[in-house]
């Protein structure tokens, strides 16, 4: 059974991003989110009124870098109700409310690598100004079935003011990356930033997104620099053994090197020699 409660701006704000990333952790909500409490008891009160009223619902779930189990939390149906008259679209797949979905993980390590970009920005006179999640940033932008892109998501990030801004495709690379699975990801974004200006433009017209895109990049992010060092191979042998041409901007960086400061020469531009690192 649903109650209507009166929502404060910073509880529209969780709702928006339980929609925009699907799974928050306690901890990512006390320190990024629902600020404005006294501590983390009177955050975890407020997850508790909201959960008991049904905008909300909780998971107790082992995650990478706790010690121990802690609570995860996504929308509800009536949560993705509130959202939809909160900012009028929506996209959501009923079964993240039924139960986790196995990629939980995955997607909290994303959560904390994009507030990195946002936390950052302002130091170097940037902004992060759209994050277009991976239910909105998938597309099929051909006919034929398997020209689809797939991002983890999707980030927009340039000068404050300015309509000069790029895109920057974010492809979070398991622990165990795999070469197909990257060498087919590459082929599709070199396929589809290829088609032309018409193709971008109905990408947009997709997504909408909130700010323009003059300059497309792809970020594929390593665990570690072995698996980064990896994913350079493995890219690179969509040239060597494909034997297709890559000229798009593909850029490899380890979560690690991110976390510290993602708008540092930390950067590997795979196409490009000497292989030196650089900034974004």
């Amino acid at each position: 059974m649903v109650k209507y409660l009166v929502l404060s701006d910073q509880d529209k704000d969780l709702l928006v991003k339980l929609h925009d990333f699907i799974y928050l952790d306690s901890e990512f909500i006390v320190e990024h989110v629902l600020t404005n409490y006294y501590g983390k008891p009177a955050v975890m009160h407020r997850l508790r009124t909201l959960e008991d009223a049904g905008y909300i619902k909780s998971f107790t779930v082992p995650i990478e870098f706790a010690t121990k189990p802690v609570n995860v939390y996504t929308l509800t149906m009536f949560g993705v109700e509130i959202v939809e008259q909160i900012q009028g679209v929506v996209k959501w797949n009923r079964h993240w409310t039924t139960r986790i979905a196995p990629w939980y993980q995955h997607q909290l390590m994303l959560n904390r690598i994009v507030v990195c970009y946002q936390n950052k920005a302002s130091e170097y006179e940037l902004e992060l100004k759209d994050w277009i999640p991976e239910s909105r940033a998938t597309w099929q932008y051909s006919k034929d079935k398997p020209d689809v892109i797939k991002p983890d998501g999707l980030m927009i990030i340039g000068p404050k003011g300015s309509s000069q801004n790029f895109g920057l495709f974010i492809e979070l690379e398991r622990s165990v990356a795999k070469r197909q699975n990257t060498v087919q990801k590459t082929i599709r974004y070199n396929d589809f930033l290829n088609r032309g200006q018409e193709t971008l433009d109905d990408y947009d017209i997709h997504v909408c997104f909130e700010a323009p895109v003059t300059d497309w990049r792809v970020l594929f992010i390593g665990g570690n620099e072995p698996n980064s060092q990896k994913t350079i191979r493995d890219i690179l042998s969509v040239e060597t053994i494909e034997k297709m041409q890559l000229n798009i901007p593909i850029l490899v960086a380890s979560r690690g090197d991110i976390e510290k400061n993602p708008f540092g020469d930390i950067y590997i531009d795979v196409l490009k020699d000497p292989k030196t690192k650089k900034e974004l």
